[in-house]
């Protein structure tokens, strides 16, 4: 916890008068009468001319001691605080000129813990040390020091929890850097004038009876960074651009990167369990009808308005079902995993972000685990 100041005055010198039960003990005038009895006792072994107060023999009640004899008279009034030049006092407090020390921003000038050679007329709020003008940080009272500030400062996040973004939309770039080397890697199908599909689109596609066979379940991920032709790719991450950015700002990079995940294993998954070992497909749709999905639910959330991605998950729906040559499962499949992502994450509070982890690893689960029965069902049927 950080120190803050009492308030406490700070204590007088040993050389003022003291006060006791008795009352204030004033200091023996020279050739003056005793205050009564024992107002002045002798200390044991003290002698000669140097202690006695106007002649007096030891043992006089008014004997004074040579301790009492070089101690200065001082009043209630004097200063007793002097400080040396450049001497920052306490923290929160100020310099009074003619008494202790007194709290900052009061009309008394006091020295910047952080810049000494400044005046300062204000105190942090929260730490109480003193802080010129350039060391103030506005706070909802007060103000409070750079160090202050700077430890108990919010992190600014968005209504539904995600951070603020020092470089927007950096994950949504890097999977579409991702997506254009694993095009070339595939040898740039659609330019090269070949339609033959090479080793690297091979291995990483979504094939059934590989999956079927060989537990290649890493499929259902790889397969959304592959595309068949440059129109292919280009729609595809066009889509991703202006969705993907907006997700990213609004739910974070985890959340975010779970959505794509999940819709991508979403649609991948329904499409090999409908059309069992004779799929084969690839694509980011999948991920990307999962983000129509979950854009127009948290639109929803946010009260925005969801006119447009009504009107394009409707055209992207049509082109589906009236085009040949088009995964409808895998599109539709990733559809439904970005509803049921959208749900968790536009509705349950980002501070339940355990519950949201959860949530989405059951989804993910459920989707892997379905793909596993059904191999076992493909293999079943094939042994026997």
């Amino acid at each position: 916890m950080p120190h803050r100041p009492t308030g406490r005055r700070a204590s007088w010198p040993e050389g003022v008068a003291r006060v006791t039960a008795r009352g204030t003990e004033p200091e023996p005038a020279t050739g003056a009468e005793p205050a009564g009895p024992g107002a002045g006792d002798a200390t044991p072994g003290e002698s000669g001319a140097a202690g006695r107060a106007g002649g007096l023999p030891p043992g006089h009640p008014g004997w004074v001691t040579p301790s009492q004899q070089q101690r200065e008279p001082m009043s209630w009034g004097a200063p007793q605080n002097e400080r040396a030049p450049g001497q920052v006092p306490p923290p929160g407090m100020g310099a009074g000129p003619d008494g202790p020390p007194v709290p900052a921003g009061t009309g008394q000038q006091s020295r910047c813990y952080r810049h000494p050679e400044r005046e300062a007329y204000v105190v942090c709020q929260r730490c109480g040390r003193p802080i010129c003008p350039d060391c103030m940080r506005p706070a909802a009272v007060g103000f409070h020091c750079p160090e202050e500030d700077g430890a108990r400062r919010p992190e600014p996040r968005t209504s539904l929890g995600g951070r603020a973004q020092t470089s927007p939309g950096l994950v949504t770039k890097l999977l579409i850097v991702i997506c254009v080397v694993a095009y070339l890697l595939e040898g740039v199908p659609g330019l090269t004038g070949t339609s033959r599909v090479n080793r690297f689109t091979f291995d990483y596609s979504l094939i059934g009876i590989k999956i079927a066979t060989d537990d290649q379940y890493y499929r259902l991920v790889t397969a959304a960074f592959l595309h068949g032709s440059i129109l292919h790719i280009a729609l595809n991450m066009y889509a991703l651009f202006l969705l993907g950015t907006q997700l990213e700002a609004v739910l974070g990079r985890a959340r975010y990167l779970a959505l794509f995940f999940g819709c991508a294993i979403g649609g991948n998954t329904l499409s090999y369990l409908m059309s069992g070992d004779q799929t084969f497909s690839y694509g980011a749709s999948t991920a990307i009808f999962g983000f129509f999905a979950a854009y127009y639910l948290i639109a929803r959330r946010l009260r925005l308005n969801t006119n447009q991605i009504l009107v394009v998950v409707g055209i992207n729906l049509a082109i589906t079902f009236t085009i040949s040559g088009i995964d409808k499962w895998g599109h539709l499949g990733g559809l439904g995993t970005g509803l049921l992502l959208g749900l968790l994450y536009a509705y349950v509070p980002p501070r339940r972000a355990v519950l949201q982890a959860a949530g989405t690893i059951a989804v993910v689960g459920l989707l892997v685990a379905a793909a596993v029965l059904n191999s076992q069902s493909l293999t079943s049927i094939t042994t026997g």
